[in-house]
């Protein structure tokens, strides 16, 4: 018997023509959705990428990131002003 991953959902192929069907369904009544905006969209969402989705602990690394890299820029400006904001230390 071959090998299969999980044999309880449709495999890709399945999953590809069905969303195609349906695709074509609601290009008939004028009703189109493509998640990612190109016209070789899949179901899913690649897991790795520039296309993947950031997970939501990600977003949060990075808008801390951000935040603390505006926070810098904001210092180095003042700084170069003249201004000094004087710390709690």
């Amino acid at each position: 018997m071959p090998s299969r991953g999980n044999p309880n959902v449709p495999n890709k192929q399945r999953k590809t023509a069905s969303r195609a069907k349906v695709q074509k369904r609601n290009a008939a009544n004028k009703v189109s959705k493509n998640p990612r905006g190109t016209a070789r969209s899949d179901v899913l969402h690649p897991t790795s990428g520039p296309l993947a989705p950031v997970s939501g602990k990600k977003a949060r690394k990075l808008q801390k990131l951000q935040n603390n890299a505006r926070r810098r820029a904001i210092e180095k400006a003042m700084e170069q002003e003249g201004e000094v904001e004087m710390t709690g230390e």
